[in-house]
């Protein structure tokens, strides 16, 4: 593959460009405090007769037989690839070595798309788990390899058909703690499925069968886990629909059972769900905003202390979310409410989480943020109840996931920079306590990492983190991380916490 993708970087040149939306979420976003919220969606189904519509940006012109002028395309990546819609590539295809891997006309009507990522990260992680178990203390590099292909049959004002294939294939060399699936899985099916999809007036319904990754709302809820080194996909029948600035859809299915060999990641038919979402846009440009609501019906074994073993969970999970722009104010505030059964106990559990930041116009484009999240815990373990919140998959706290919501009070303030163009930097830090003294401290999946009688103290530990990323061109980001947490004494003996990671990400 990297031999394949040199071409590609070379051509697109060495001086600093704005990076890339893709890059921005999943190498900005996932990490920072304050994610900027998602811009509200565009159709690119509308090309006029007169003029192509491209997903960002422009370059030189190009001038067709004809003598319209076209602009050359720049690269526009989502944060999920099978979100990109390139059908308006028809006539710009011949611009460069990109624009033809993603319209390649296959016959009348038809046409594919080639696209890929390489991303190459080295780790530190001292005192993972604040020293619970088996520790790495020398570090290790990581791998992720991920080819996919695309082939729509049918016009864009008319029913038509996808197929969309992403194989990823990630490793991990030198990790001497705990090798998890989120670090090591080889060549494996991420994403496989078929679509139709129905033009209905200005909306649209589609119709989706098969291996996906789903990312919704604020990643709350669904994330695609781009922070690890294998990304998040589940085996679902979706229905998604469009009107204007209404949109949904249902879905049903099973997660997917990660392995770390060849092709044999397998359905997870242990572990059913089912859900609705919606949601409304709202404004235009820096004045906008969405609302939307996400529910979630899942069963599957889980188990949330060690008091009480594992047991059936069948959990109900409703999101309620409003997002926005306002001129240099970005906002974002979401609560989640959990309940159902987990064995013979009763669960009542909930989340929320506010997230908001100023941008100044000044030197450096200073942004500073404020974010707050109250993850719900267990009061008492032998009541019969259970008050643990539980995630189902999640976007993490911190990159590298060292904890997750489950019984977690957070404040955290942050300040983002950019001093010079395609380069920005982010400071936080964050108080951590206990939601509820009886109730234990949870990793992002659930494992317990203290347990609630270790301490009667709430305040567990103090978290600082730096990160930043430069993009060297549309196609080539580096960046770096790191993750300081000082753990209280109260929860000692243990070792502080120590994250750390510098990266390349080359995408297509």
């Amino acid at each position: 593959m990297i031999a394949f993708m040199a071409p590609l970087v070379l051509a697109s040149g060495a001086a600093p460009a704005a990076p890339a939306p893709q890059e921005q979420a999943q190498e900005q976003d996932t990490r920072q405090p304050v994610p900027i919220p998602a811009p509200l969606p565009i159709p690119q189904d509308k090309a006029s007769a007169d003029t192509t519509q491209l997903p960002q940006g422009a370059r030189a012109p190009i001038v067709t037989w004809d003598g319209r002028v076209l602009q050359e395309p720049d690269p526009a990546f989502h944060p999920i690839n099978h979100e990109e819609n390139y059908a308006s590539f028809a006539e710009v295809r011949d611009a460069n070595l990109w624009t033809k891997l993603k319209y390649i006309p296959i016959a009348p009507d038809v046409y594919g798309t080639l696209g890929g990522e390489l991303r190459l990260r080295g780790e530190l992680r001292p005192g993972e788990r604040f020293g619970a178990g088996p520790q790495d203390d020398d570090g290790n590099f990581q791998i992720r390899a991920r080819l996919w292909g695309d082939v729509h049959i049918g016009r864009q004002d008319s029913a038509s058909l996808r197929a969309f294939v992403d194989i990823e294939h990630a490793t991990t060399t030198g990790l001497e703690s705990v090798e998890a699936i989120i670090d090591e899985g080889r060549a494996d099916f991420n994403q496989a499925f078929l679509e139709a999809r129905v033009p209905i007036g200005s909306g649209e319904i589609k119709a989706r069968v098969g291996r996906q990754e789903v990312g919704l709302g604020g990643y709350t809820v669904f994330d695609m886990r781009e922070g690890a080194n294998t990304r998040r996909s589940l085996d679902l029948v979706r229905v998604i629909g469009k009107a204007g600035r209404i949109d949904g859809g249902f879905m049903i299915g099973h997660p997917v059972t990660e392995r770390k060999g060849t092709f044999d990641d397998a359905t997870n038919t242990d572990y059913d769900l089912w859900g609705l979402n919606a949601g409304y846009g709202f404004g235009e440009g820096a004045h906008s905003g969405r609302v939307e609501a996400i529910f979630v019906a899942t069963d599957a074994m889980r188990g949330f202390d060690s008091v009480n073993p594992a047991a059936r969970d069948e959990r109900r999970t409703l999101s309620l979310r409003l997002a926005g722009i306002d001129g240099p104010w970005n906002y974002s505030l979401e609560g989640i409410r959990q309940w159902g059964t987990n064995g013979p106990r009763d669960i009542d559990a909930y989340y929320l989480t506010a997230q908001g930041s100023y941008s100044f116009k000044a030197a450096w484009k200073p942004q500073l943020g404020l974010r707050f999240d109250l993850g719900s815990g267990d009061k008492d373990p032998n009541d019969g109840k259970l008050g643990t919140y539980g995630p189902l998959f999640p976007r993490p706290l911190t990159y590298n996931g060292d904890l997750g919501p489950h019984n977690l009070t957070i404040l955290q303030p942050s300040l983002g920079l950019a001093p010079a163009k395609g380069l920005s930097l982010n400071l936080s830090m964050a108080g951590l306590w206990r939601t509820s003294v009886h109730d234990a401290v949870y990793s992002l999946g659930g494992a317990v990492i203290r347990s609630g009688d270790s301490s009667d103290a709430r305040y567990f530990a103090t978290r600082y983190s730096v990160s930043g990323r430069y993009a060297l061109n549309p196609f080539t980001t580096i960046g770096f991380y790191t993750n300081y947490s000082d753990l209280a004494d109260a929860f000692k003996p243990g070792r502080d916490l120590f994250y750390g990671a510098t990266y390349v990400t080359f995408r297509f």
